[in-house]
């Protein structure tokens, strides 16, 4: 999936309600997060800590 991939649960479900609070900007991710609830950003949170970070060759870089 992406860099949050593997992270801990805690530290993806707190950059979320940083994102929804604007404590955290950025503009598209802010937006994003301000449409789920607090509930659903720990069951976003809690998915994504259970999946394993990609391998550093199957990440494929941006030009």
């Amino acid at each position: 999936m992406g860099a949050i991939d593997g992270r801990p649960e805690a530290e993806i479900a707190a950059a979320l309600a940083q994102y929804r609070s604007g404590v955290r900007p950025a503009s598209v991710m802010s937006r994003i997060a301000r449409g789920f609830s607090e509930e659903e950003s720990r069951a976003i949170a809690a998915y994504l800590s259970r999946q394993r970070p990609a391998a550093p060759e199957t990440i494929q870089e941006r030009p």
